[in-house]
């Protein structure tokens, strides 16, 4: 087994844990039919170290580069994502030949690393700062390593609602309602003075190239996951 297929097995199996049993099939059908003699086949054995999930994540970096090229159109890869549910034969054949007609892009696309905007992230964030802001009475500095598109940075604009209860801006950007248990959280609304992020490869999500990026990270049948990208993308 090379240390690719091991990656694919080990990611899928990650993926299909997280709830995404589309990136399981992905990458068991990556596994199992990974093509040799391709640019994008030759870009992925120059690489050095791990790999796999804890390192250069090669496994998502390839599926973020099929689900970008879904995402600008291609219509082979439309019938055979979600919401569709091809045969076999057919899911095979798909990704196959778009490992094949876009060598180029996805070789390209590979040298960046995963970047993702998990807003859901959020909804922890929400609780701590109106406790924090409650104890203190004082305005916040938001600050982030990693920060990608920043998005996460914008959590005060959003809103928090759980069973009965709600908090957060009248009219938030987006609503997370996270499965909570115990009472709403308790506090103040914070008051965001500054905020600033920091990332070896800061994307702008009023760009469509860096959008497009942020968003084929996510995967493709948590289609939720996409509309709180774009809806807090649109309002930066």
């Amino acid at each position: 087994m090379s240390a690719l297929t091991d990656a694919f097995e080990t990611q899928g199996v990650a993926c299909s844990n997280l709830g995404s049993p589309f990136m399981g099939r992905l990458f068991r059908c990556l596994s199992e039919f990974w093509p040799s003699g391709t640019a994008l086949a030759g870009k992925c054995d120059s690489f050095d170290g791990d790999i796999g999930p804890a390192g250069a994540s090669l496994p998502l970096r390839i599926a973020g580069g099929l689900h970008a090229l879904r995402l600008r159109g291609d219509r082979e890869l439309a019938a055979i994502y979600p919401p569709n549910d091809p045969d076999e034969d057919s899911f095979r054949a798909a990704i196959l030949g778009a490992l094949r007609d876009h060598d180029t892009f996805l070789t390209d696309w590979i040298n960046s690393p995963p970047q993702t905007n998990e807003l859901r992230r959020s909804a922890a964030l929400i609780p701590g700062a109106r406790i924090v802001a409650a104890q203190f009475d004082l305005p916040i500095f938001l600050s982030e390593l990693g920060a990608s598109g920043g998005l996460n940075l914008m959590w005060d604009q959003f809103a928090l609602q759980g069973n009965g209860w709600q908090v957060g801006p009248e009219n938030p950007v987006l609503t997370l309602t996270p499965d909570w248990e115990g009472p709403a959280p308790q506090g103040a609304d914070p008051v965001i003075t500054e905020r600033r992020g920091v990332d070896l490869n800061p994307m702008d999500p009023t760009q469509p190239d860096d959008l497009l990026r942020m968003s084929a990270f996510l995967w493709p049948d948590q289609p939720e996951r996409l509309e709180m990208t774009r809806a807090a993308a649109g309002s930066v």
